[in-house]
């Protein structure tokens, strides 16, 4: 059994407990400590480990019972709330609960988590140490700080300071806490990286419980309102990776996104992540910072609008007739493509064939001509450009349209009444 423990801070890593152990313990070495608390592993446990391990088990089980929550050790002292935010609510309790019974879910964890298992240089932020410094007498490491994507710190907005490789070992093998000493914080930020910090510490923050929205399509309508859709079959809405790579590697830089993404994005990786089953939370915070929505979008049922359905519902109900090529114009896409879309999003057609007559078309032509003063040319000639008309025939279907459509109701109208009396 072990005499003492230190009680842990808010947000610190559990690396960083261990390292206040080894300190207070008066050993001189840190493998002396790691004997004390770990006689019966051989070689080194994976103290570095931003996720639950086996260690937080074996410490927890000498000490007496409720002095140290293994829950709160994972929960509040890791990065697992934040690393499993998208596996589905399910799969967390499951997870939560095997780590709980004892089982080593450093495998899983490493699975789950893909390149982000990789150990990282620990951080600080020079304003928290002196505010740590202040209120416990000793800075220490924030699990929040250890977000690999994370530019600043979400309380300061000053840059996060990596601790300097001194030599080759591992962090679990150094137990060392931040300097005091840290060089002045330094503030200067681009908008990027406000927007990124932002985006990752309400993912953070967000109750260990909170998954994505299955059902949300907001992932997929953003995309699209950004324009990262192929030009081939629109209702399959398939993703134009390259373009969305090229993209994120000219906002972020190569590094983060190489880092998070890959060298690439493929299809099957863009499928997976528009059906929520990529589990870097570190990915969608990203993406959410280059389509410009709030990641609660990811979470909320809540729709977000499709910018085209809109528009075009908006063309199709002002009454007017277009040629196609102007309602394409106006909807910014191709003029082949507004058909499908139209179907797609359930419009009726409200635009006009310019040109030969399609081969079903069955009405007859007929020629109409209409003498005009040069005062009602030039108030037709207003009209047609007020409501976007650019061809006499057209406008004239409209008018008859519109006159003969509201004849045909106050007629039937007057004969219901007279029916009635």
């Amino acid at each position: 059994m072990l005499t003492f423990f230190p009680t842990p801070y808010e947000d610190e890593l559990w690396y960083g407990i261990i390292t206040r152990y080894h300190i207070r313990s008066g050993n001189t070495c840190w493998k002396y400590t790691i004997q004390e608390l770990f006689p019966e592993i051989k070689g080194y446990p994976r103290l570095g480990d931003t996720m639950p391990n086996t260690s937080m088990q074996i410490i927890a089980a000498q000490l007496p019972e409720n002095v140290l929550s293994l829950r709160d050790c994972a929960l509040r002292h890791s990065l697992f709330p934040f690393r499993m935010r998208f596996q589905p609510l399910e799969k967390k309790r499951e997870y939560l609960q095997e780590f709980l019974d004892g089982e080593n879910m450093q495998p899983k964890f490493l699975f789950t988590t893909k390149r982000n298992g990789a150990e990282m240089p620990l951080r600080s932020c020079p304003q928290c140490a002196v505010e740590d410094v202040k209120q416990y007498g000793e800075p220490y490491w924030h699990t929040e700080h250890q977000i690999a994507s994370l530019p600043l710190c979400p309380k300061h907005l000053c840059r996060l300071v990596p601790l300097p490789r001194q030599n080759t070992m591992s962090i679990g093998q150094q137990l060392i806490l931040p300097p005091k000493n840290l060089p002045d914080a330094v503030f200067a930020a681009t908008e990027t990286e406000y927007s990124l910090t932002e985006a990752l510490h309400y993912m953070y923050t967000l109750p260990y419980e909170t998954s994505p929205n299955l059902l949300s399509e907001n992932l997929s309508t953003t995309i699209e309102n950004a324009g990262f859709l192929e030009d081939g079959n629109i209702l399959r809405q398939s993703w134009d990776v390259q373009r969305l790579y090229t993209a994120l590697t000219e906002r972020f830089g190569t590094d983060i996104v190489v880092r998070c993404f890959g060298k690439h994005i493929t299809k099957a990786h863009a499928r997976r992540l528009r059906r929520y089953e990529i589990y870097s939370t570190e990915e969608y915070a990203i993406l959410a910072v280059l389509l410009d929505i709030p990641p609660l979008a990811f979470f909320s049922g809540v729709a977000l609008p499709l910018e085209l359905d809109m528009k075009m519902r908006e063309l199709a109900c002002q009454g007017q007739v277009y040629t196609k090529a102007r309602a394409a114009q106006l909807l910014g896409i191709r003029e082949d493509q507004l058909l499908p879309y139209a179907k797609r999003f359930g419009i009726r057609p409200f635009w006009v064939q310019s040109g030969k007559p399609c081969a079903d078309d069955k009405r007859q032509s007929y020629s109409v001509e209409i003498r005009l003063s040069a005062q009602e040319k030039e108030e037709l000639d207003a009209y047609m450009a007020a409501h976007n008309m650019d061809v006499y025939g057209h406008a004239l279907r409209y008018f008859m349209q519109k006159n003969i459509g509201d004849w045909k109701n106050n007629h039937t109208n007057e004969r219901s009444f007279n029916n009635e009396n």
